[in-house]
């Protein structure tokens, strides 16, 4: 049915219901897993949202295992929060450097829009590589607006 919207894109928040659905951390792994091969063989632009909840009987090296899997399988996107800590809907997620670990691991580059936008806003090389001198994450960020002001 997704396919007859053509949709941008779709979402599975595969460990989210908990164990009253995904007892263990391997059977999130497994769950996700099959996500994604069903996202594929319906040819719809699929990501991940790698987490689980704080009841369930799993732990972020699960979530580091499904992810180094799913980005080994070609994982269309995957989502991620601060810290790894969805405070809002009280889950575990993926930090913003897993998803880093991941494409500098299995040398998969970001998105070339993203790719570029990175390097245009001077937090990335031309090569893609991030920078990781302070100085200029605290230029970048000094320049934003403030959210509100």
């Amino acid at each position: 049915m997704a396919r007859q919207f053509d949709p941008l894109l779709v979402n599975t928040v595969v460990g989210f219901i908990g164990p009253e659905y995904l007892y263990n951390g391997k059977q999130i792994i497994r769950a996700g897993l099959e996500d994604h091969f069903c996202g594929k063989l319906l040819g719809l632009p699929m990501g991940v949202d790698v987490c689980y909840t704080n009841h369930a009987d799993a732990d972020q090296e699960d979530m580091d295992m499904l992810l180094t899997l799913l980005c080994a399988a070609n994982v269309n996107f995957v989502i991620t929060v601060p810290g790894s800590d969805d405070i809002m809907l009280n889950y575990q997620s993926l930090s913003h450097h897993d998803a880093v670990f991941c494409r500098e691991t299995l040398n998969k580059p970001p998105a070339p829009e993203f790719e570029a936008w990175l390097a245009d806003v001077g937090l990335a090389d031309r090569r893609g590589n991030l920078l990781d001198d302070a100085r200029v994450l605290a230029q970048w960020s000094s320049r934003l607006p403030l959210i509100g002001a």
